[in-house]
């Protein structure tokens, strides 16, 4: 006897034996058994995860000797036949090789003859999309109207191609892609019929390069078992199908992290040399990513990515070295690199592969506003220190990129000057409030702003408490830091000519005040103006690669 392939040797023959596809088996079950059969079934899904074998199980439980019956014998001869494809009442059709209207119109005249042995005569027609219009247009009457020893199953991996005048027909059943452990587990079921070893990182390289399909799972698998014989490994399966070594990806993400041009173009050189397929290697690169981006997002979320132990704590280690930013604008650049590769313009596969490769080892790490506002003072006429010019990129690392930036001036205290012990009225201070938050601006801009946003409440014995609203809890802790507050102190005395200490408050019923603008004091300036006339600001600008959304220059006083 010939030798029969894994895919053909182990296609289910039973509902039970359908892989991850209970939702549809079980209203199968189910409308045998109660006698609900209807006379059009759809079978959609992609490919190799069931359509036609369920078509087929389903013509086995209603012409079974002993059917209809959800649990078909296999072993009658109508059983028989149908497994092998030589049933008279089970006609298997491809639309693919009969789409013109002659041959449905033939179909239409056979469907008045009787079965021969079954209770039923039964059209499967797979790839139903493939028919003509005029072929769905003649087929119409016949599908809304069979005679009741007719039933049609269609099978298809593009239901939107399928006209609405025949879905409207028939009952749709949606076939799922299968998950990466169902697969698995169907693989080492057969693995330990046939007498196989198979390892586990093999059976998890095997069901990803299947992608949710059963029929190519055992397509690959047949093909490692003639390739390694009775044990199989990661690096056979590797091996023999010709796919990305994993390590590969690890070094190439690796030097990406640190920086490294050098070893980048290194592993450019060894995708080339060995032959490997450069947009296979960007897919797998891009997928290699998007872990990373989950990761570096969530790192519970690891738990979810079907992957074994030693994996997913190499990945783990590796989300370490990235901001979240860092992994979009990667995936960003290898999704340009990918469009490059499959657009087929003739470009040099390596050249543009090292001009990528560099770009990510060359890139800069994330940096947040809240870093640049740090590093600027927090204050947007704050003059920062000059950066120092630096010949080699700071390398990425778990670290928040603040450790990387230089911070601006914390506002310094004012050395303690005496005023006299007179009492000040609540009235005074809120006569006087705009004035001496026009008196502070000078001294520290981004105090008087976060002041601006309080209200002044109360004055006792001297102590004067300002409110801020619902939205100005992150204010209340700029302000109420030791030195802006001896700052604040210091000014709120000299400004009164007494002897005035400040307090802060929160109230969630509290609407800030209105802040006018001072259009005297105040104007717009182009971005890329400034960026002209200040080398700082443009430098600054560049090594954050930052972007000026919006300026405002204080006239000079």
């Amino acid at each position: 006897m010939s030798y029969l392939v894994f895919a053909r040797k182990y296609r289910p023959q039973r509902f039970e034996d359908i892989v991850a596809q209970d939702h549809v088996t079980r209203t199968l079950q189910n409308a045998v058994k109660n006698d609900r059969v209807g006379s059009g079934y759809l079978f959609c899904g992609p490919r190799g995860t069931g359509k036609t074998t369920t078509a087929r199980v389903l013509a086995k439980a209603l012409n079974c000797v002993e059917g209809p019956t959800p649990t078909p014998c296999g072993t009658c001869t109508n059983c028989i036949e149908i497994t092998a494809g030589t049933s008279l009442d089970v006609l298997e059709i491809d639309a693919a090789s009969n789409t013109g209207v002659d041959d449905v119109r033939t179909l239409r005249e056979n469907v008045r003859y009787l079965p021969t042995g079954g209770k039923k005569r039964i059209y499967i027609i797979d790839e139903v999309h493939r028919l003509s219009g005029a072929a769905f247009d003649a087929l119409l009457k016949t599908l809304e109207e069979p005679p009741p020893h007719v039933i049609f199953m269609f099978a298809t991996t593009e239901p939107m191609k399928v006209p609405e005048t025949i879905l409207s027909r028939t009952q749709r059943f949606d076939l799922r892609r299968v998950g990466m452990s169902d697969l698995m587990k169907h693989m080492q079921s057969i693995c330990d019929q046939e007498g196989l070893e198979i390892d586990p990182a093999a059976l998890n390289t095997l069901a990803r390069k299947a992608d949710g399909s059963v029929r190519d799972s055992l397509s690959l698998l047949d093909q490692i078992a003639a390739f390694s014989g009775e044990r199989i490994t990661e690096e056979i399966v590797i091996s023999a199908l010709g796919l990305i070594d994993r390590r590969l990806l690890q070094d190439f993400t690796a030097s990406i992290a640190a920086g490294d041009s050098k070893a980048a173009l290194g592993h450019v050189k060894e995708i080339i040399d060995s032959g490997t397929d450069a947009a296979d290697f960007v897919a797998e690169l891009l997928e290699h990513f998007r872990r990373l981006l989950l990761l570096t997002t969530d790192r519970e979320v690891g738990e979810l990515m079907e992957l074994t132990p030693d994996e997913l704590g190499e990945l783990t280690a590796q989300a370490e070295k990235f901001q979240v930013g860092d992994v979009v604008r990667l995936i960003g650049i290898g999704a340009a690199l990918d469009r490059d590769l499959k657009s087929r313009s003739g470009l040099n596969e390596r050249l543009v592969l090292e001009v990528a490769a560099i770009k990510m080892a060359e890139m800069e790490s994330t940096v947040s506003l809240q870093e640049v506002l740090r590093y600027l003072g927090q204050s947007p006429v704050a003059r920062p220190a000059p950066v120092p010019s630096q010949k080699k990129k700071p390398e990425l690392t778990g670290r928040p990129p603040s450790t990387q930036l230089k911070r601006g001036p914390e506002p310094t205290p004012e050395p303690p000057a005496s005023y006299p012990k007179r009492d000040v009225s609540l009235t005074e201070i809120q006569a006087g409030w705009t004035a001496f938050l026009k008196g502070l601006r000078p001294r520290s801009s981004m105090l008087a702003s976060q002041l601006a946003m309080a209200e002044v409440r109360s004055v006792v014995d001297n102590k004067v408490t300002a409110v801020f609203g619902p939205s100005g809890s992150a204010a209340k802790r700029v302000v109420e830091k030791t030195s802006s507050l001896s700052l604040i102190a210091a000014a709120l005395s000299a400004h009164f000519e007494a002897d005035l200490r400040m307090d802060f408050d929160l109230d969630p019923n509290t609407r800030p005040p209105r802040v006018e603008a001072d259009t005297d004091r105040e104007r717009r300036v182009d971005a890329k103006q400034l960026m002209d006339e200040s080398p700082r600001i443009r430098s600054l600008v560049e090594k954050v690669d930052g972007e000026i959304i919006g300026v405002r220059k204080a006239k000079d006083r």
